[in-house]
């Protein structure tokens, strides 16, 4: 009796494990499956992390244009774990200004992971250059949307570090005219990137900004936003005790002054202004720009393209068009030497109202708005101008020139060289000259390398004066292609 409850009991038990493992096995197996009793189970996908990086954009430039105004409509960047939008609604700029440089064009937060294209529409563009036989600027629209997938050479990583991406237009590739004078475009960009903190912070690949034009939006403790015409988005700057204020403060800053910031990207994804310049007050404007022509001596008008500009009155429409600046007695003239060397140099630059040039890139800026429309003049016809402004201070501006060099350059010493320009650029067909006698200083940056080959063409980009009737540049940067 007693063996055979044993076995009785020996048999329920190996049932009641059988039942037990069979119900863990479909547990298992409904688990797997996506759930059990219609619920899953199934864990989702962890989030990208995300981290600031700092979108750029400049121009590889084209000679025979005198400006190049294009309205991006919309842009993103496609990687690993999703994409980051950076132009959301029409953002118009302007190239030739950004000529071996770059700005801002959004901070955006992107999911970290490996990056390898963009895609960009461009709604509509419009070019100014000089017309080699009538010796005259001409404006011609190329219409949209025209659209574009850049494919990077080398896929871009972005880690927890902030970061700079660049997008340089070769203007020379991207833009060409048929013998009817009709403008194509298909855009070709080159994509640089850099880590906050790997090199030198004042240089754009590494998020470095530099002069960037534009009207406080807003004003908070320590730190101030501005707006910017040729950006997507109003960009925030800090302060700190080592950033130099030139012509206002903090606390005399308000909603509508007129700036130019240079700036450093930080570790932590914010810019911080290590200078802020006040140009005006609120209800001024001020552009950016080449003359093409000047009236009068002392000079009572100038004649210029536009390409950059912000305040009261001012019009992306005046981008790639003939602005009328009006002179008078009262009028400052200064030179920019910002983040420019001018020590022991063999000549004096000069600029005042007996010495301005068409050829000459200026910054004018005045108390009041500009007003539309215009009498044209100079060397444009009234079709091309966009408006009007009086200048209460105008100031010399870099400038790129390109041409080729008989002699190798090197970085770090103080020497000169005669740069060829190509006979259809439009600086030689708007000042007649063919050549520029460059001075590199020993703060002169050089790009893409120490050295620079006889026999290259070469980006120079400074100040340009006309002494003794020789065109001069003294050097900020210097690269070759």
């Amino acid at each position: 009796m007693r063996t055979r409850s044993l076995h009785s009991f020996e048999i329920l038990n190996l049932r009641t494990v059988a039942v037990a493992t069979l119900a863990t096995v479909l547990t298992a197996a409904l688990a797997a499956c996506g759930g059990s009793n219609g619920t899953s189970t199934t864990q989702p996908p962890a989030t990208a992390q995300k981290t600031p990086v700092q979108v750029n954009i400049g121009d590889s430039p084209s000679d025979w244009m005198l400006a190049f105004s294009m309205n991006i409509s919309s842009m993103s960047l496609t990687g690993s774990n999703g994409s980051a939008t950076v132009v959301s609604s029409s953002v118009p700029i302007e190239m030739m200004h950004l000529m071996g440089t770059m700005q801002p064009l959004n901070m955006v937060s992107a999911p970290q992971g490996t990056y390898t294209g963009a895609s960009i529409t461009i709604g509509s563009a419009t070019v100014m250059y000089m017309d080699p036989t009538t010796k005259a600027a001409v404006q011609k629209t190329i219409s949209g949307p025209i659209s574009t997938t850049v494919t990077f050479g080398t896929p871009v990583t972005v880690g927890s570090t902030p970061m700079a991406m660049g997008f340089d237009l070769d203007l020379s590739k991207s833009v060409t005219m048929d013998t009817g004078g009709n403008m194509m475009m298909n855009p070709v960009f080159h994509v640089t990137s850099g880590a906050q903190g790997s090199g030198n912070p004042m240089d754009p690949s590494d998020g470095g900004i530099q002069e960037m034009m534009g009207a406080v939006s807003s004003v908070s403790g320590s730190s101030f936003g501005m707006t910017s015409m040729q950006a997507a988005q109003s960009l925030t700057f800090a302060t700190n005790s080592s950033t130099v204020f030139d012509g206002t403060s903090m606390s005399g800053m308000n909603n509508g002054m007129l700036l130019i910031v240079d700036a450093t990207l930080q570790s932590d994804g914010s810019l911080m202004a290590t200078k802020v310049q006040s140009m005006m007050n609120s209800g001024g404007v001020m552009g950016g720009g080449v003359i093409t022509a000047v009236t009068g001596q002392p000079p009572t008008t100038l004649t210029m393209v536009m390409q950059n500009g912000a305040g009261s009155g001012m019009m992306s429409s005046a981008f790639a068009a003939g602005v009328t600046i009006d002179l008078n007695g009262s009028t400052t003239y200064q030179i920019d030497e910002d983040n420019m060397d001018m020590s022991s140099l063999p000549f004096t630059p000069a600029f005042d109202a007996s010495n301005i040039h068409a050829g000459q890139s200026v910054m004018p800026v005045g108390s009041s708005a500009m007003t539309s429309g215009g009498m044209g003049g100079g060397m444009m016809g009234g079709s091309n101008m966009a408006g009007t402004m009086t200048a209460t201070n105008i100031e010399l501006e870099p400038q790129g020139v390109s041409g080729t060099v008989a002699t190798t350059i090197t970085s770090g010493g103080q020497t000169s060289f005669t740069l060829t320009l190509p006979s259809g650029c439009a600086f030689t067909i708007l000042t007649g000259s063919t050549s520029v006698t460059v001075y590199q200083q020993p703060k002169t940056a050089m790009a893409n390398g120490s050295s620079i080959a006889s026999g290259s063409t070469v980006h120079a980009f400074g100040l340009m004066f006309l002494d003794n009737g020789q065109w001069k540049m003294v050097a900020s940067r210097l690269g070759s292609n």
